[in-house]
């Protein structure tokens, strides 16, 4: 009997270490992108940049050594839905079932301030959430000016993110068999606290209605953890498919 209760429970720890080190990653797609909104704002919905879910071609990864160490391949499409906020848009990027961004913009007769960014990572089924709150810094200054550099502060309960934003210029940028024009915005980070490391964000945006049109983010991290400091890297690169919404 106990050689029987023995092997039962080494049966159980193996499983439960097999659940443990399981990552699964499941993209989200268009399909459900566009029910959410419909679900959540209706197709009435109206703020200062188009409502609705974009298509963007996708080129990138995220990557983490905890544990066994893991690497999530994303999808070759994924959406921002762009819904309205009180003092603005919010606009949110799902590319896995799990991971997410989503940026508050206040919009102004000075332009866009990004009020916070809400981040969701998720492996071995445990899903990481965090919310910056930013202090005001015109994100997009009004008028599209390029040259000046402006300095914001970003921070959750355990870390800083300290911000370098400006208008690189204005570009013209392809979106399908359409040239539009752009503003390119750029963002230098560097994050101190729980989680150390760099990031760069190039954010093109039409000049029109201030729908992305072309992001590139690199994120190199170390956060604290419970079983010493964990890596985290991703890199990757959205193409705008179409300026029509989705909704």
């Amino acid at each position: 009997m106990l050689l029987v209760t023995l092997v039962a429970g080494g049966a159980a720890a193996v499983g439960g270490w097999f659940l443990l080190l399981r990552d699964v990653a499941e993209p989200t797609t268009v399909g459900e992108a566009v029910s959410s909104f419909r679900e959540t704002t209706g197709s009435g919905a109206t703020s200062s940049v188009p409502v609705g879910v974009y298509v963007y071609a996708t080129d990138g990864f995220e990557k983490t050594d905890a544990l066994t160490g893991v690497t999530h391949h994303y999808p070759g499409r994924t959406t921002i839905t762009v819904t309205r906020d009180p003092c603005g848009v919010q606009m949110r990027w799902d590319v896995l079932k799990g991971r997410s961004t989503e940026w508050t913009f206040c919009i102004g007769p000075d332009g866009w301030v990004m009020k916070t960014q809400d981040e969701r990572h998720t492996f071995f089924q445990v899903t990481e959430g965090t919310i910056y709150a930013c202090s005001d810094g015109p994100f997009r200054p009004a008028g599209d000016v390029p040259g000046r550099r402006v300095r914001i502060t970003c921070t959750t309960s355990s870390a800083k993110e300290h911000e370098t934003q400006w208008i690189v210029g204005r570009e013209t940028t392809r979106v399908g068999p359409k040239r539009v024009g752009t503003v390119h915005i750029r963002q230098l980070i560097s994050l101190s606290g729980g989680t150390r490391g760099a990031s760069t964000y190039d954010i093109w945006l039409d000049r029109k209605t201030g729908v992305p049109v072309r992001i590139a983010m690199v994120s190199r991290t170390t956060n604290d953890s419970p079983v010493g400091a964990v890596r985290y890297e991703e890199v990757v690169t959205l193409r705008l498919e179409s300026l029509v919404p989705r909704r």
